[in-house]
């Protein structure tokens, strides 16, 4: 493997570009780099046996406590390695590493430190490239719970958001750039401009918070979101500005609050968790567990070479949850460059989609409509579609319960997911299932609707039944519905979780026009249910205005409006005032709305 590797990295670093240009271009999957070995810097001699410079990462040993101890040291070494043998890319803010280019002279200083624990090449990365939304349930937790992954900031590490696109400008909160050469506008290695000129992290968005005036809406419409460009106009990067801007995102957690990270992005080739795999690994693993004790929930793309024994980086860490891809409908078969799956069907493994023993979940990724650049729309298949589908449900989650830890959220996507076997290799996944996530969260979560209802007229307003049903409002009665019957002042409480969707809300009271609304609060506030509907068809006309005067001066209780025990002129007067009013009234409305 390692001397398969040194071929591969002096093969790698003379035609890289070349190559994964046109890969992009042509929508295939692309050879990934071998696993670096952390003990000695092989590959980084391999690549400088052909180039006077090649770019590396750096990771610190026994790293200091501290931001400015942390700085003290980067400054120490990148003193000592001077430049031009080691010119410096990425001082880290909360990372024992820094990034830059290095000559072979700078590379035996290095290696010469003691508190050097480990130099790589540093791992090109690359963006990994309707309906499904609805298929994992989503629509209905937006319909039925109308929960939007409101309040939750979700940050986009890709090529950046198409930042004037209607669907996706009005959810944008901050933004950065790390990639070298490229930032906008002036092309500086960082910048606060995060616009989009390739065209997948703007499709990406769109899958998470896509508004749905251009393109299909995302699957958490309601979330915020934070734009980080690590990737240029051909969705070309490098791992140490990935990790630059997971380093950006937790020095600023305090301003930023973010609770979800999508990386829909990768290099490399990785068999089980690769924490401890290279210097690359080492630094991005110590990123990722910087962001999960800030509370982050991190998803990343598989990768789409077919491996089934393999992930990409970051997918491969074990702080991150790798996602792998699904078809969401049956069809006649689809084409991936590297492979084709003749016919398919729903929660069928696509062939293209990386997976190993460390996958996490499934998510849909084929033939996904979203937002496109210039305010347009696209059509994108891949792992990429998949992870941000993913971080998308986290985001539902994250509103249902704001304070859901990275583990809980973790465990209750595996757990809630619907098991699906890689036909390739027989691995068991969970694919994402929005709605049994949610409502698992929302079932341990009780809900109070409370309000009261006065019968007009009346001093003693018992009686009247008051109705949550899981129906609209135009439809009948269901067996679970929950009812009660309120007391003398009228009020009610009806108890219920969270995780029931009830669609309407019903007062009704023989006697009296009946009240409904659909979608209800919980404070319903007061509800006054008008008089004089004696034979119960919601309409007070001369029939009911007719019965009450022919019991005129009896003790009939189905004329007395005012329940006083005496059908007389109050009975009348009310009818009267109502006269031609129908039911059922929509509580919160006025009689001419």
């Amino acid at each position: 493997m390692q001397q398969r590797y040194s071929n591969l990295s002096k093969f790698f670093y003379q035609v890289c570009l070349a190559i994964l240009t046109l890969f992009w271009i042509c929508s295939g999957p692309v050879p990934l780099t071998q696993a670096q070995d952390p003990l000695n810097a092989a590959e980084v001699e391999a690549a400088l046996a052909t180039q006077p410079k090649v770019r590396v990462v750096v990771a610190l040993r026994d790293a200091p406590l501290g931001a400015q101890e942390l700085r003290r040291q980067q400054d120490n070494l990148a003193r000592e390695v001077t430049g031009p043998d080691f010119e410096v890319t990425h001082r880290f803010e909360t990372l024992p590493g820094l990034s830059g280019e290095v000559t072979a002279a700078g590379l035996e200083a290095l290696k010469n430190r003691p508190d050097v624990a480990a130099v790589a090449l540093d791992l090109p990365v690359q963006a990994t490239l309707g309906e499904s939304g609805q298929f994992i349930g989503a629509g209905d937790v937006n319909s039925f719970l109308n929960i939007w992954g409101a309040e939750v900031n979700v940050a986009v590490l890709d090529t950046g958001i198409d930042l004037s696109h209607p669907d996706l400008a009005p959810q944008i909160v901050a933004q950065r750039c790390f990639s070298r050469g490229n930032c906008l506008p002036s092309r500086t290695n960082t910048s606060d401009n995060a616009q989009d000129e390739n065209g997948h992290g703007t499709h990406v968005a769109g899958i998470v918070a896509g508004q749905g005036s251009v393109s299909p809406s995302g699957v958490a419409q309601g979330a915020r979101l934070i734009p980080v460009r690590v990737l240029d106009g051909r969705g070309l990067g490098y791992t140490s500005d990935v990790i630059a801007g997971l380093d950006w995102l937790v020095a600023n957690q305090e301003t930023l609050n973010v609770k979800v990270i999508n990386m829909s992005l990768g290099g490399g080739a990785y068999r089980g968790e690769c924490d401890q795999a290279d210097a690359n690994t080492l630094l991005f693993a110590t990123a990722v567990n910087a962001a999960r004790q800030a509370g982050i929930i991190l998803f990343a793309a598989a990768g789409n070479d077919g491996f089934t024994d393999q992930l990409m980086l970051p997918a491969c860490l074990s702080g991150v949850l790798a996602v792998g891809n699904v078809y969401d409908a049956p069809g006649a078969g689809y084409n991936w460059g590297t492979c084709a799956d003749s016919v398919v069907a729903a929660d069928q493994v696509a062939c293209s989609s990386n997976s190993s023993a460390k996958l996490d979940l499934l998510a849909p990724g084929v033939q996904i409509t979203a937002t496109g650049l210039g305010g347009s729309t696209a059509n994108k298949s891949g792992t990429s579609m998949s992870s941000p589908h993913a971080a998308a449900v986290a985001a539902l989650m994250l509103e249902a319960q704001p304070d859901l830890t990275p583990d809980q959220v973790e465990a209750m996507l595996k757990s809630t997911g619907v098991p699906v076997t890689d036909h390739r290799n027989g691995v068991v996944t969970a694919r994402i299932d929005a709605w049994a996530a949610v409502t698992r969260i929302l079932s341990a979560q009780e809900r109070t609707i409370a309000g009261t209802v006065l019968l007009q007229g009346r001093t003693n307003h018992s009686g009247t039944k008051v109705t949550l049903a899981t129906a609209p409002c135009d439809r009948g009665p269901r067996e679970d519905d929950v009812a009660l019957t309120t007391g003398a002042d009228g009020k009610f409480q009806l108890q219920t979780t969270q995780a029931q969707p009830f669609q309407c809300f019903r007062a009704a009271k023989e006697g009296f026009l009946s009240a409904q609304q659909g979608s209800p609060p919980d404070n319903l506030g007061t509800i006054t249910l008008p008089g004089g509907d004696i034979n119960g068809d919601q309409v007070i006309d001369i029939l009911d205005l007719a019965y009450i005067a022919g019991r005129y001066r009896t003790t009939d209780s189905k004329a007395d409006i005012t329940g006083d025990g005496l059908v007389d002129i109050f009975d009348l007067v009310i009818t009267a005032s109502n006269y031609q009013e129908r039911g059922p009234i929509v509580i919160g409305l006025a009689p001419d709305e």
